[in-house]
C-alpha cells in the first residue's frame, strides 16, 4: 500500500501535539482545481489528466491555474496527498480517544478499512503504478512510508508503554502490512466489496490487532 504524506502533514503532526495545517491562498479556487483533477484521474486515470482541459472544465486561463499548480504532477501529487493524508488523520484522533485500548484498535481499523473500501481506496492502486514508473513519485512512496511506520511506533509508544522501541517497531511493521493487505482484499478481492464483507473483515483484523498487541514481546 503507498501512503504518500504531505510535506506539511509531515513537519507539523505530531502524536503529542496538535497537527496545524496552512491555508492557502484562493483556497476555494485551489479546491475547484483539485476537484476537477481528482474527478478525471479517478474516472479516466493519470494520461487523462491535462492542465489545459482542467482550466477548460474550470472557466480559468491556463495560466491562473498554473499560478497554483505548476505542472500536471504537481497537481496529481496534492490531490493524493490529500487523499492519503486521511489515514494519519484517522490515527491522530484515536491516539487521544477516551476508549479503552480495545476500542481504539476497532476504532483505527474501522475508520481506516471503511476509507479504502471507498473511492478513495483507488487513488492507492493510482499512486502504486505512478510509483513504479515515476522517480518522482517513488521517493514520495518511501518517505510517507516511512512516516507512517514512524507514526505507528509513536501510538505503539502511548498504547503499549511496556514494550521497547526495538519490540514496537516490530509490531509496526506488522500493524501496517495487516491494514495493507485487508486494504488490497476490499480494493481487488470479490469478497468484501459489500457491507457484511467489510464488516467482517473490521472484525477479524481488529481481533488480530488485539491478540498481537496482547502478545508482542
Amino acid at each position: 500500500m503507498t501512503y504518500y504524506v504531505s510535506a506539511t502533514y509531515r513537519a507539523e503532526s505530531d502524536v503529542v501535539g496538535t497537527p496545524q495545517r496552512q491555508i492557502p491562498k484562493g483556497e476555494a479556487r485551489r479546491a475547484a482545481i483539485m476537484a476537477e483533477a481528482r474527478r478525471v484521474l479517478l474516472q479516466d486515470g493519470y494520461p487523462a489528466v491535462s492542465l489545459r482541459m482542467i482550466a477548460s472544465a474550470l472557466g480559468i486561463s491556463i495560466g491562473n491555474l498554473q499560478y497554483y499548480f505548476g505542472t500536471k504532477d504537481d497537481l496529481i501529487e496534492t490531490v493524493i496527498a490529500a487523499e492519503t493524508d486521511k489515514p494519519i488523520e484517522f490515527l491522530w484522533e484515536i491516539a487521544w480517544s477516551p476508549e479503552n485500548t480495545d476500542g481504539c484498535i476497532r476504532k483505527a481499523v474501522e475508520s481506516l478499512l471503511r476509507h479504502f473500501a471507498s473511492d478513495a481506496g483507488k487513488f492507492y492502486a493510482i499512486a502504486e503504478f505512478l510509483a513504479l514508473h515515476k522517480p518522482r513519485y517513488a521517493r514520495l512512496k518511501a518517505d510517507g512510508y516511512a512516516f507512517v511506520l514512524s507514526y505507528v511506533v509513536q501510538l505503539l509508544g502511548v498504547m503499549a508503554p511496556h514494550l521497547a522501541p526495538a519490540s514496537r517497531a516490530g509490531l509496526a511493521r506488522i500493524l501496517v502490512a495487516l491494514i495493507d493487505g485487508a486494504s488490497l482484499q476490499l480494493q481487488f478481492a470479490r469478497t468484501g466489496r459489500d457491507d457484511g464483507g467489510v464488516d467482517a473483515l473490521i472484525d477479524d483484523v481488529s481481533m488480530a490487532m488485539k491478540h498481537l498487541l496482547e502478545r508482542w514481546e
